[in-house]
């Protein structure tokens, strides 16, 4: 990161509330590394962070893959992967086929060349994601958050789910 990157201090002080500070300290760690991880790709050349989330989705699945299942997945709004898509396709590291029974209906895969530069951004986030994270948190913290979390997403996304909002492996 360059140094003249200034990352915010996290707000997380003056919540009552231990699930309104919980969910503070949750953001502003989760926008600190984020940025910390934008600055490492930037700074090798490499495209942003989102597109890194969209291109390691769709290549961990064996088949292709449904934009409204990414939704869960990537930290952008419906409209937003739309758009965002449209720019790794424009880019070549994507490709929309059809759904051959609904017209309207259309799959991601992942391309040779996004395979390429998925491994190029690779080893730059996980650096990124090691220094402002992994580093700083103690294994068994990091299994008790894990938990904790796992927990509210699991039982957030059945109901959004149910809504017929977001759909998760």
């Amino acid at each position: 990161m360059s140094e003249e990157t200034a990352i915010a201090e996290p707000q997380t002080e003056g919540h009552t509330d231990p699930s309104a500070a919980a969910w503070s300290a949750i953001r502003a760690s989760f926008e600190i590394v984020s940025e910390a991880m934008e600055h490492a790709l930037a700074d090798a050349g490499l495209p942003p962070l989102a597109w890194y989330d969209v291109l390691v989705t769709v290549d961990a699945r064996p088949a292709p893959v449904r934009p409204k299942d990414m939704l869960c997945q990537v930290s952008v709004t419906k409209s937003g992967l739309t758009r965002l898509l449209d720019r790794i396709e424009k880019a070549g590291l994507i490709e929309r086929t059809y759904c051959p029974s609904d017209r309207r209906g259309t799959f991601i895969a992942i391309t040779d060349a996004g395979k390429d530069t998925l491994a190029e951004m690779r080893p730059v986030r996980e650096a990124a994601f090691r220094r402002f994270l992994g580093d700083r948190l103690a294994a068994e913290d990091a299994e008790v958050i894990t938990a904790a979390l796992d927990s509210v997403a699991a039982s957030a996304a059945a109901e959004l789910e149910g809504e017929g909002n977001c759909e998760v492996d």
